[in-house]
């Protein structure tokens, strides 16, 4: 038998501050997604509301968040086992998570300083509106809402650019596409079929908008991600 000419790839060492800034994302989003829970089970109570079909899975910002936890886990799993399987899982993850995160945040944070009551829902214990006057929103503390809004599309572009390779053909090309293509189809579909059992959505912007036109955003949000990736991955070195 004759032994191999290619050398094993080297086992990267362990970086202290590598595993202490994944963990470190990853707790704050934990932290954030936990304390979300708990805030609307108490209001929930309070307002004698039952939760809606869907619960917070109705939210794209939710499912991205727990992408992005999943893509952090992994990253710091990976910098104590430095396996191979873990890296490419969490590349995977990275992949989806890096351009979804960046489209909620494009779309959130426009709408919630310009018109947040096409963002927010209605507070769960609001009075009822009286003389046409708007009904409170639902406001959820500053440090939570860049735990939910800022810090996981922050944080994966840091990890991208700082931490990580870009992404080659086809992975680049082929699997963003069909990936970017999937998530949007499927989450519009998720979000209709809600608006179906509940008589609402969760984002109140899709209430003011007929069909035609809520297809054109999850089209647009869809086709924005997917822009948003390869303009990042092609200024990646």
């Amino acid at each position: 038998m004759v032994a191999s000419t290619h050398p094993a790839p080297p086992t990267p060492a362990l970086s202290v501050p590598r595993l202490l800034f994944h963990s470190a994302v990853a707790g704050t989003m934990v932290q954030a997604y936990v304390s979300l829970q708990a805030l609307t089970a108490e209001l929930r109570a309070q307002a004698g509301v039952v939760e809606e079909y869907g619960g917070q899975y109705q939210f794209l910002t939710i499912l991205g968040l727990l992408i992005t936890i999943s893509t952090f886990a992994l990253s710091a799993l990976r910098d104590v086992l430095p396996l191979h399987f873990l890296h490419q899982a969490k590349r995977v993850f990275a992949l989806a998570a890096l351009p979804v995160e960046i489209t909620i945040s494009a779309i959130y944070w426009p709408l919630i300083l310009a018109a947040p009551s096409l963002m927010l829902p209605p507070k769960l214990d609001a009075e009822p509106a009286v003389d046409g006057a708007p009904p409170a929103l639902f406001w959820i503390p500053l440090w939570m809402d860049l735990g939910l809004h800022a810090v996981p599309a922050v944080s994966l572009i840091i990890d991208f650019f700082f931490l990580e390779k870009k992404y080659r053909p086809p992975t680049s090309t082929r699997t963003a596409t069909l990936l970017a293509a999937g998530l949007g189809t499927a989450y519009a579909l998720w979000a209709e079929h809600c608006n179906k059992q509940n008589g609402h959505f969760a984002y109140p912007f899709l209430d003011v908008m007929d069909g035609p036109a809520r297809a054109a955003t999850y089209a647009g949000a869809t086709g924005f991600a997917l822009l948003v990736f390869r303009g990042l991955n092609a200024l990646h070195q």
